[in-house]
Order: structure tokens, then C-alpha cells, then sequence
């Protein structure tokens, strides 16, 4: 049975600075934007010496500042339960706290805390936003999925915003790229992933604002899951 870790807050905007829900069940976490990952990777990180780390999202989430990391809590910080880590932040002039962790920046400063931790590094995106800073990266394209899944080996963190099945249209609007089959696929070898040991941790961003609004993600999501063999869906 999965539980929640922060409670359904209803299907608001997130911004880059709010996080609506997080919910686990062993070790997949399921949340409505990537802004919580990196305190969802903890548990692996104290497991395991070395690991391997597979970013799939529209957009690289790497974006890192030394001021952010200048304030970044290294002492007790994996120990932080999810309320210690969400609040992290420091003052401005502009607003009375910016957050640490935000949904842009929370592999950049992944990268920069725990980078040597990490043997091999595997990224699919459609290019968006800021590379990541001082690490070496395999580059994945679409076609190659779901089949590559089948072929990791070692100690992953698999980390997959559904942001990567959306694309803006030719209206302007942002749909669905691929197919049930395409999605489904995933989620079955995913699941193979997790049953055999490759996959020590599934973190799972719906992003709404970049996959067609809440309807569009959650029906990614549904078809996921189908795959994942995971029953999880929002309350109504």
C-alpha cells in the first residue's frame, strides 16, 4: 500500500516553488513536480556507495547558482524529514524567502552535493533549459525508449518528468507526442527495472503546467501506470 508523504493539496499551479502532493509506495514516488526529488533519492544514496542516475524530462532541471548552494544545508541534511527539506531557503530583496529546492534547480544542486557519487549519467530531454554543470552524460533519444530501459545495468535513480510525452502544437497548444502503447511500454519496463534490482528509486513529476494541464498528465499518468502495475490515481 502507498501513503502519502505530503498530502493532496488540490490541483493548483505549482510554480516553481510549490508541491501539491507526494506520494510513495516502496520505492516509487509519484508528486506533481520534480521539486522533492532529490530529498526522494536519499534513501538510495545511504544505501548504496556508487550509483547511477537517468534524468527523462523536456527540460535538463540543472540550472545551479552559488548563491543557492551557498545556502544549502550540508549539516544533518539527509536526515531532513520532507517538511525540514521543502522549506530550506533563504532571504531576498525581493520576497521574504527563496526556496532552495526549486523545480529548475534541484539537479543542479544534486550535481554539485552528491555528483562524485555518481558513476554514469543518462539524460533524454528536448533540450530545455540549462545543461548540467561539470559532469559527462549519455543523450537518449525517443526512438531508443522503451527498449534501453531493458539494458541498464547497475544501481540506478531513475528520475522521469511525463513533461517528456507532451509537445506545443501547431495552435500553440501542448498535447500528447506519443502513443498508449509508447507510455505503456514504459511502465513495463520500468516495472522489469524495479523487480530485478536496476532501479533502486522511481521518482515520478506529472508537471501539469507542461503536460497539458492536470487532465492531460493524470491520463499519461493512468497509462503509466498501467504498465507500472501500480494502482494510484488523485482523489477526485
Amino acid at each position: 500500500m502507498g501513503e502519502w508523504i505530503v498530502d493532496f493539496q488540490g490541483r493548483n499551479h505549482s510554480t516553481a516553488i510549490k508541491l501539491n502532493f507526494l506520494w510513495k509506495q516502496d520505492n516509487i514516488f509519484f508528486m506533481d513536480n520534480h521539486r522533492a526529488a532529490l530529498w526522494c533519492w536519499l534513501e538510495s544514496l545511504k544505501k548504496n556507495e556508487k550509483l547511477n542516475l537517468f534524468h527523462v524530462d523536456r527540460h535538463f532541471d540543472a540550472l545551479f547558482s552559488k548563491q543557492d548552494y551557498s545556502h544549502f544545508p550540508h549539516e544533518n541534511f539527509e536526515r531532513f524529514g520532507i517538511n525540514e527539506y521543502l522549506e530550506c531557503g533563504y532571504d531576498n530583496d525581493f520576497f521574504a524567502v527563496t526556496p532552495l529546492f526549486r523545480w529548475d534547480n534541484y539537479l543542479g544542486l544534486f550535481i554539485e552535493k552528491y555528483g562524485e557519487r555518481i558513476e554514469n549519467w543518462a539524460f533524454a530531454t528536448h533540450g530545455k533549459g540549462t545543461t548540467p554543470h561539470a559532469v559527462r552524460y549519455a543523450a537518449y533519444e525517443p526512438w531508443e525508449f522503451p527498449a534501453t530501459l531493458g539494458s541498464l545495468e547497475g544501481d540506478w535513480i531513475f528520475n522521469l518528468d511525463l513533461d517528456y510525452f507532451f509537445g506545443r502544437m501547431a495552435d500553440g497548444k501542448m498535447d500528447r507526442l506519443f502513443t498508449d502503447e509508447y507510455i505503456r511500454g514504459w511502465g513495463a519496463e520500468l516495472r522489469k527495472g524495479l523487480a530485478r534490482g536496476a532501479i533502486k528509486t522511481l521518482t515520478v513529476s506529472l508537471s501539469p503546467e507542461c503536460a497539458a494541464g492536470w487532465a492531460g498528465a493524470e491520463a499519461a499518468l493512468a497509462v503509466l501506470n498501467e504498465g507500472l502495475e501500480i494502482d494510484f490515481s488523485l482523489p477526485e
